[in-house]
């Protein structure tokens, strides 16, 4: 009984450093997602307060970015792993959790309520009268009339 009591609390402690990790993975994306943010801001005020030379700061700005976002692909990545390995410890078919991009899973419904959106402000009256006047095989006259409709609202 002393080895599985040992094990249980062995299976706890990880399971409470791994949400410990998963608490400063959290704090290190924010900090990080804030950081995108703030240096685009210092490189500008220090473009304008010393007037020197646009090209050094510009690329300072984009290695800047570039090194944020391996930063943030890293930390995500490595939580990704660790919840993964926690996960095959337990047996468990668990979906991991990821730190960014919660909802990627609806995307592609997402995308087509933007398209459906879209598609929809495009396609005024008239042109959609157009469209089916077109489609039904009415006369020529009715032809005209829609597509001067259509030029007056263009």
């Amino acid at each position: 009984m002393e080895k599985k009591e040992k094990y249980e609390q062995m299976y706890e402690m990880l399971v409470t450093y791994e949400r410990k990790i998963h608490e400063k993975n959290q704090k290190r994306i924010s900090i990080g997602l804030k950081c995108i943010i703030i240096i685009p801001l210092i490189f500008l005020f220090l473009l304008f307060w010393t007037g020197s030379n646009k090209v050094v700061f510009l690329i300072l700005w984009i290695v800047s970015l570039f090194l944020l976002a391996a930063y943030l692909i890293l930390v995500e990545y490595m939580d990704y792993n660790l919840q993964e390995k926690l996960s095959e410890i337990n047996d468990e078919g668990r979906r991991v959790d990821s730190l960014i991009g919660l909802e990627i899973d609806n995307v592609p419904g997402n995308l087509r309520n933007v398209i459906q959106r879209i598609d929809d402000g495009l396609n005024s009256e008239a042109e959609t009268r157009l469209i089916e006047t077109k489609a039904s095989g009415e006369g020529a006259d009715a032809q005209k009339d829609a597509d001067t409709e259509v030029k007056e609202n263009a």
